[in-house]
């Protein structure tokens, strides 16, 4: 089996998504107000497993990918972060969802600067970037906030045009 990299912030520990892992995503499809891939929570259990699958499989297949991202000392997590490279899709992204008790809180910013920094110096990637629909002003502040800004503007696969944020290097922001 392939030991896969566990990621840690002040605040967090972030692992990929294991087998035991499935009730957190049913449990954050179940309660999600916002769009993810497209879609809003309330997806049927039979989705959502293939999610949770895809999402370790991402990491088989390509040794990177969504981190599940828990409180120190915690066992539930608050939120996925990490990279995302679907093979019908153009190029990585950088990804992240949160549990709605845990928005507000600067997770998302902190577990993101970690994988940034992870792909940068890890993985010896020469680029990050995250790709915004038009209507995701949260994730816009993110990007904002990670010092991104808008590199240009692609329609993907699924037939939506969308801004994709170059991500800096922390230490060039």
């Amino acid at each position: 089996m392939t030991a896969y990299p566990a990621l840690s912030t002040e605040r967090l520990d972030m692992r990929p998504p294991t087998e035991a892992d499935l009730g957190t995503y049913w449990a954050f499809y179940a309660v999600t107000d916002v769009k993810v891939g497209g879609y809003r929570g309330g997806r049927s259990d039979e989705e959502v497993a293939a999610i949770h699958k895809r999402d370790m499989d991402h990491w088989a297949a390509k040794g990177f990918g969504v981190f599940l991202m828990r409180r120190k000392g915690e066992a539930d997590a608050v939120g996925g972060v990490g990279l995302s490279h679907p093979d019908h899709w153009p190029s990585h992204e950088l990804t992240w969802w949160l549990m709605p008790h845990a928005r507000g809180e600067g997770y998302a910013t902190e577990a993101s600067r970690a994988v940034i920094a992870w792909a940068y110096n890890d993985l010896g990637w020469p680029a990050v970037e995250t790709h915004m629909r038009d209507e995701n002003a949260p994730a816009r502040r993110l990007a904002a906030r990670l010092g991104g800004a808008v590199d240009r503007r692609e329609t993907f696969p699924d037939g939506v045009t969308r801004d994709v944020f170059a991500l800096p290097r922390e230490d060039t922001v």
